[in-house]
């Protein structure tokens, strides 16, 4: 995958040093149209690319952007929060996030709904401008853009329930504000389990070190198995995993180390099913997520190229998280709680514990990393399956969450219940932006936040913690204020009416 945003760069450079040899031949401007661009393999693969780049709009929180999957998916959660910062609070959007204080105004939704309909919009332009034109990997392409839609999907119908539904190019000014209603969620699942279906039988089970990255059959599948779940049908979420676990071909496994997944920038080795790609250096194609995860006023002290303090010190992990490993589990050992703050620390009164999942020590440009965002890891297939033989049977439910406890060094487990595998998925995949969904899907999330708003007012009172955080636990996001106000017939979530 890394190669893909490589094709983006060489993409820029060409256009800037692209020959004038043959424009006699070209389609006059007045009559180019979006069209009349997709023509050669090439073309195709060009706004492919660029698809896939949409989710680092979403993914990362670089310095400019209010959106990141790990803040709505995690850090709302009880698994992290923030570090107060006192000299630059352009981060005060997350804590609002975290605190269940967010509005519409605050731009944190803004950059989710945009970068997903603008990769939404890309992947219909390749999917309608195929139709009557043969090309070289042609189905494949069309497959891994119906997996995007349905990835931008199922993370729009996920954080804010009914959204518009686009499945074509708009042609026209009034056809886009056509297009801009919003539809039953019911609806968009429906689009979503039919782009999956359809790419999970056309999508290769790996690819060429070139081209690593890109989604796979697996990945259509896992996440296919993730909306079926969302909507209560574990039956057919079974299936889904289980032909991915009992697949000849299966390409996945867990790494014999728990920190062995996340060195070198979290590399797409065997245990990733699907991350969103970044490139080091200055191409706009990097990674922040060192700076942002670590301690805002650290300096030198943890990153040699110095910190900034720009929406920094964000999900760090809560007392209540680290309190909830078991003794000796090694997947505590990517928490580092070395950090003292005595003003404005969120643990055992002096410390600011941070992840060391997302380091980088090898980048050359200060904030730009190459680290990966990990969405799935062959755990998530493990652990959803083990909750699909709770709910339906069929299955040895303790085996697949004991290979998951085996690798953190942890003794196997019997009778596996349903909270024991939401505990498991806790622990694994912390700062990873699963916490928070898995709370929402499984009934329990008002109950635990509230839980969680005591303890945080407790620690940290004052401004910190506001008087009104935590009084309503809202599951969806608002709808950005900017949509709202370009179409008035757009309506708000009621929770934030």
């Amino acid at each position: 995958m890394k190669n893909i945003e490589k094709c983006i760069i060489l993409i820029l450079i060409s256009i800037v040093f692209m020959s004038c040899e043959g424009f006699l031949d070209e389609i006059p401007i007045s009559n180019e149209t979006t069209k009349s661009f997709f023509n050669t393999s090439e073309d195709f693969e060009q706004i492919l690319n660029s698809s896939y780049r949409s989710l680092q709009g979403i993914a990362d929180n670089r310095i400019g952007t209010t959106g990141a999957y790990w803040a709505m998916s995690e850090m709302r959660s009880d698994n992290t929060t923030f570090q107060y910062n006192t000299t630059d609070q352009s981060g005060h959007r997350f804590w609002s996030l975290n605190n269940f204080t967010l509005s519409a105004q605050d731009e944190i939704t803004h950059n989710i709904w945009t970068s997903s309909y603008d990769g939404i919009g890309k992947c219909n332009n390749l999917i309608q401008y195929s139709e009557g034109v043969e090309y070289e990997n042609k189905d494949r392409y069309i497959a891994e853009a119906k997996f995007l839609r349905g990835l931008y999907y199922a993370y729009l119908v996920r954080y804010f329930g009914d959204v518009p539904l686009v499945t074509k190019s708009a042609g026209a000014y009034e056809e886009a504000f056509e297009n801009n209603k919003r539809v039953p969620k019911e609806q968009v699942y429906e689009q979503i389990f039919k782009d999956l279906n359809e790419a999970k039988n056309v999508l290769p089970a790996t690819y060429s070190s070139d081209n690593a990255g890109r989604a796979t059959s697996g990945a259509a599948r896992l996440l296919l198995a993730k909306e079926y779940m969302w909507n209560g049908m574990y039956g057919e979420a079974k299936m889904e995993l289980e032909a991915i676990v009992n697949s000849p071909e299966n390409p996945y496994k867990l790494l014999d180390s728990y920190a062995e997944v996340f060195e070198g920038g979290i590399p797409n080795t065997k245990e990733i099913v699907f991350s969103v790609q970044f490139i080091a250096g200055t191409y706009d194609l990097h990674s922040t997520f060192m700076y942002c995860f670590l301690p805002w006023n650290s300096e030198t002290e943890l990153l040699p190229l110095g910190q900034i303090t720009a929406r920094t010190g964000m999900n760090i992990p809560t007392t209540d998280l680290i309190n909830s490993f078991e003794k000796g589990d090694e997947r505590l050992s990517m928490i580092d709680t070395s950090y003292i703050d005595h003003g404005f620390a969120t643990y055992h009164d002096s410390i600011v514990p941070y992840t060391k999942k997302y380091h980088d020590a090898g980048h050359a440009v200060q904030t730009q990393t190459g680290t990966n965002f990990p969405l799935f890891r062959y755990p998530h297939v493990l652990l959803m399956l083990a909750e699909c033989y709770v709910r339906e049977g069929g299955g040895d439910a303790d085996e697949l969450v004991n290979e998951v406890r085996r690798r953190a060094g942890l003794s196997p487990m019997q009778n596996v219940t349903l909270d024991d595998i939401i505990h498991e998925r806790r622990i694994e995949f912390h700062c990873e932006a699963d916490r928070w969904d898995v709370l929402v899907r499984t009934g329990q999330a008002e109950e635990v936040m509230k839980a969680h708003g005591v303890r945080e007012k407790a620690l940290r009172p004052g401004a910190v913690i506001p008087e009104n955080a935590f009084t309503k636990i809202k599951l969806l996001y608002p709808i950005p204020s900017f949509v709202l106000q370009t179409d008035a017939t757009m309506e708000q979530n009621s929770e934030y009416k």
